[in-house]
């Protein structure tokens, strides 16, 4: 129990970033399901949930190497790394969205990913946490571009290429 009375009081105490140019969904309730892939506006709606995806492990990877006091400073170090990787990838689907002219704060994004991340009780839980989270990205990051390939192969190509680099990051988290 001590445990969770800890984890509730640093929760309390982290403020959240901002997160401009995302739309922060109000209530925090589920959000609208992803309009059809083959479709410009199923393309962005997976473009945004990506590049917030990337954001929240961005500012999570910096908060942790802030924070964790049982982190090794080799680990730190790597988190920093993993954070400016995470912008990286946020960069190219911003990019992309802005070149199919699809808007950011078009629809709402959920930050419930950042929010388990902080929730972690130490430096080995955060990193099995955010494995597994990179480990859905990385899937699903395939599988984006499977089902993209004949319809947008520039978005294709980018998702395909975070997913291989996510692989770096799964294993980073496991090392340490």
């Amino acid at each position: 129990m001590l445990n969770l009375y800890g984890m509730l009081a640093r929760m309390a105490s982290v403020p959240t970033p901002d997160w401009q140019p995302f739309r922060l969904s109000e209530d925090h309730t589920l959000l609208e399901a992803p309009r059809p892939l083959h479709t410009r506006d199923g393309i962005g709606d997976r473009l945004r949930a990506a590049a917030f995806a990337e954001v929240q492990a961005e500012a999570a990877f910096f908060w942790a190497a802030e924070n964790y006091s049982d982190a090794a400073p080799e680990l730190k170090d790597c988190w920093r790394r993993l954070a400016l990787e995470e912008r990286k990838h946020r960069n190219w689907l911003l990019s992309r969205m802005a070149e199919l002219e699809i808007a950011v704060a078009e629809r709402p994004v959920s930050d419930m990913l950042w929010h388990s991340l902080i929730r972690c009780g130490s430096a080995r839980d955060f990193c099995h946490y955010m494995a597994g989270a990179e480990e859905r990205g990385r899937r699903a990051g395939e599988r984006f571009q499977q089902r993209l390939g004949d319809v947008d192969q520039t978005t294709a190509e980018i998702f395909g290429r975070i997913a291989r680099e996510e692989l770096g990051h799964i294993a980073m988290a496991y090392r340490f």
